[in-house]
């Protein structure tokens, strides 16, 4: 049996955070505009570049994702689902993805040899042999498999080198908050997308809300994630990276990724 694209997709969608350039900096503003404080920060990319090098230093970490995204109906109208996401990282090679939401309940599974998609709902995954790293999965899953692994970009050994560069202008909007807790607030204009990225004040420069907005689709729908629950000195059980089938599970194939968007399409 095939896996589908009506399977494949919803299984596991990629929102992206799409980390800024560090090349982008703050525009000049007149003096009553919001400038970082007294941190000694004066432009957006030294901020990322914090929370790029901060991540970049990490050998496990496990995160949590309260999601929100628009989903636009033929007659124009958006509606709104919301997930739950949860991520266990151990580099340079384990990788765990649980996701519990309003359109799927998945699972993905990367344990240095295999990577495992996982239908929880239907009773159905797929397994396939991997790349060596994490790194190189992030790099080929797409092109192989016709899917991309969500929150990528905080997932390989440099998060500053995975991003995006499409940057037109960048703002500091101001000190804002994410559940009641203040945060840097950055925005950022793209060709295509619009961004916003809250950025902890701690100790730990962190993401902990990210808006995106994809302003040339219809009605301009938008994802947002607000992270919480960061763990740097996680226990991780081996084996929690490694699929093992539930019973009465089945097993199937993936669709080959060149028919992909093609079956999407029908």
């Amino acid at each position: 049996m095939l896996l589908s694209t009506r399977i494949l997709v919803p299984l596991l969608v990629s929102f992206t955070i799409p980390f800024v350039s560090a090349s982008q900096v703050l525009p000049q503003t007149p003096a009553s505009s919001p400038k970082l404080p007294s941190t000694g920060l004066k432009t957006t990319d030294e901020l990322l570049n914090q929370v790029c090098d901060f991540l970049k230093a990490q050998k496990s970490f496990t995160v949590e994702m309260d999601i929100t995204y628009d989903n636009v109906l033929d007659s124009g109208e958006k509606v709104q689902y919301a997930a739950y996401q949860r991520i266990w990282v151990r580099k340079p090679n384990q990788l765990r993805s649980d996701y519990t939401g309003d359109e799927r309940n998945t699972s993905f599974y990367y344990d240095g040899n295999y990577l495992t998609l996982q239908d929880t709902d239907l009773d159905l995954y797929a397994t396939k042999p991997a790349a060596p790293s994490i790194d190189e999965l992030v790099k080929n899953v797409e092109t192989k498999y016709g899917f991309t692994i969500p929150m990528s970009n905080l997932l390989v050994s440099d998060p500053c080198a995975a991003v995006t560069s499409d940057i037109q202008k960048s703002v500091f909007v101001g000190s804002n908050m994410v559940n009641r807790v203040p945060a840097y607030h950055l925005l950022f204009t793209g060709e295509d997308v619009d961004w916003q990225i809250w950025v902890s004040k701690a100790q730990q420069p962190l993401p902990m809300k990210v808006a995106i907005t994809y302003k040339n689709l219809p009605n301009a729908p938008q994802y947002t994630a607000v992270l919480s629950k960061w763990n740097f000195v996680p226990k991780i059980s081996a084996d929690i990276f490694t699929f093992e089938p539930p019973e009465g599970a089945i097993g199937i194939e993936f669709l080959p990724a060149e028919n992909v968007s093609d079956a999407a399409e029908n």
